[in-house]
């Protein structure tokens, strides 16, 4: 009868968990959206897809770094993959073609590892093995155009836009085989039109984004100044912003949560679900990792959100803080 007793006390408290984690999780989604709305800039990559559906924003962006102000777009493909069946496959945030035919490739890396010079080159041989086609001649090839924009100075020589291009050592002279790579800098924010832009990626509120056309769109994408096919647009892109930020820290940061609070107990019932089995423990601790990320949400504390997703010590010292 004990054993009974105990077991149904035990369903219940399972059940009350998962109602509490729940309504936390509905709290948290609320929460979770207006805040991040708020704090996206360009220089985030999803957001930034979204941003260059509009094809304006683009031509924008490619106009003010190659100081090509006739620049006129003819196509653009967000999110493209070039496979590579001998190879690794590639996904690029932006391809475009002009109407003289020549290939743009826009990645917006905020990691210094995302933007290594080897990267580039590989970006570079990819988008030439999916464009010339079978029995085409070399000559065409059209001229192509790799451009990281890099959210500190990878490359550290101080420039606000490195441009690569390949030469003929002894006499300094152009190899001129129409592949050109760009890496603009936007830790670097000069009193010029490339500077304003570098303004521009890292400003999350609209109004003070200098460019109109990049304004009106940011604009009109965080007051949900949108139509049905927009709206739908936006909530896809914070599912895969929150999907991104589980992906890329909070699960992991939770798997050694879990790790760490089963030896040490995060709470009863946590340590009961060691006992039992990992899976009731792990439940445990994902509400009281929720409880904590709604906490810093409600504080707007978003760099400490980034930061508990992969600094253990400091996701401890939170948790002790709002007396999780």
């Amino acid at each position: 009868m004990k054993k009974t007793n105990s077991t149904n006390a035990k369903v219940k408290k399972s059940s009350r968990l998962k109602a509490n984690s729940k309504r936390t999780r509905r709290k948290i989604d609320a929460l979770e959206k207006k805040k991040i709305i708020a704090s996206l800039t360009l220089m985030d990559d999803l957001f930034m897809q979204v941003v260059l559906e509009e094809q304006a924003c683009t031509e924008y962006i490619l106009q003010t770094i190659l100081g090509k102000s006739s620049l006129k777009l003819m196509e653009q493909r967000l999110q493209k993959r070039l496979p590579n069946l001998h190879g690794r496959a590639l996904v690029l945030d932006c391809l475009c073609t002009d109407e003289k035919g020549l290939l743009y490739n826009i990645e917006v890396q905020n990691s210094s590892a995302g933007a290594i010079p080897k990267r580039a080159r590989y970006h570079a041989a990819l988008m030439d093995t999916h464009t010339l086609k079978k029995g085409e001649k070399f000559s065409k090839l059209p001229e192509s155009y790799v451009i990281f924009i890099t959210d500190k100075d990878v490359l550290g020589e101080g420039e606000q836009l490195y441009q690569i291009e390949r030469i003929i050592r002894k006499s300094g002279n152009l190899f001129k085989d129409g592949s050109h790579i760009l890496y603009f800098n936007t830790a670097r924010q000069d009193d010029n039109a490339l500077g304003k832009l570098a303004k521009d990626f890292k400003e999350a509120n609209p109004k003070e984004i200098q460019s109109e056309v990049l304004s009106h769109r940011v604009a009109s994408l965080k007051e949900g100044k949108l139509d049905r096919e927009g709206e739908k647009k936006m909530n896809v892109l914070l599912e895969k912003y929150r999907k991104k930020a589980v992906e890329e820290g909070i699960e992991k940061g939770l798997a050694q949560g879990m790790q760490q609070g089963l030896e040490k107990g995060l709470e009863q019932g946590l340590q009961q679900g060691l006992q039992k089995g990992l899976e009731k423990g792990l439940e445990k601790g994902q509400n009281r990792l929720a409880l904590l990320v709604g906490q810093l949400l409600n504080a707007g504390r978003m760099d400490d959100l980034k930061r508990v997703s992969y600094d253990e010590a400091y996701r401890e010292k939170l948790l002790k803080e709002f007396g999780l």
